[in-house]
């Protein structure tokens, strides 16, 4: 009987286990293969999700969204950029602000920039950007990040109802599959965390 019970025991488990691998296979290969450049035409706006930066300078990783931002801008595929992200732990300067101040440099019309400063997650940096938007009677944007963030990014702004299509920089620094691998986890398990949780 207690051996009829550990099979059993070990069969469950075993199925779960498939099941769990089954599933963060298929959510992993829907974020590899999704299209992270699907868009055409003008948008109002370029929402560029936030990443660290260093002394009110954008580190790398933030450097090429900003990059990727300023050249649809310059392409007129946007009229506007919208940057978005708060103040990260031991700097001073929000994420957003030193966004806008790079455009600037990089000769964006300051009357062009927009700024959502205090966000700490995809979901508030688009939760804040839908407000700035709706404040400047925004409707349609492309939300601009790293190819592998853009699948769960469109997810949440779909659920939060914003008129949206992807657009990867084609700069990310994550280039091989030693840095790609980290991050890719990272996004089954937000994915299915909001999914769950809607957080």
């Amino acid at each position: 009987m207690l051996t009829m019970t550990r099979r059993l025991f070990f069969r469950i488990f075993t199925s779960l286990v498939v099941a769990l691998i089954i599933i963060f296979a298929s959510i992993g290969w829907r974020i590899v293969t999704f299209d992270a450049s699907n868009h055409e035409g003008t948008f109002d706006c370029a929402i560029i999700l936030g990443a660290a930066v260093d002394s009110g300078s954008p580190l790398p990783v933030f450097k090429a969204r900003l990059d990727h931002g300023i050249d649809l801008y310059r392409q007129g595929s946007v009229k506007a950029l919208l940057f978005t992200g708060g103040v990260g732990q031991g700097d001073s300067t929000s994420e957003g602000d030193a966004g806008a101040i790079y455009a600037q440099k990089h000769s964006v019309s300051a009357s062009d920039l927009l700024v959502e400063r205090k966000s700490k997650t995809t979901l508030q940096n688009l939760e804040g950007a839908k407000i700035v938007m709706d404040d400047h009677g925004l409707r349609t944007a492309l939300i601009v990040s790293d190819p592998l963030h853009l699948r769960r990014s469109i997810i949440i702004a779909k659920w939060l109802a914003m008129d949206v299509a992807p657009s990867a920089t084609p700069y990310s620094r994550y280039e091989t599959w030693k840095t790609k691998l980290p991050f890719l986890l990272r996004e089954i398990y937000f994915t299915i965390h909001f999914r769950l949780f809607r957080q």
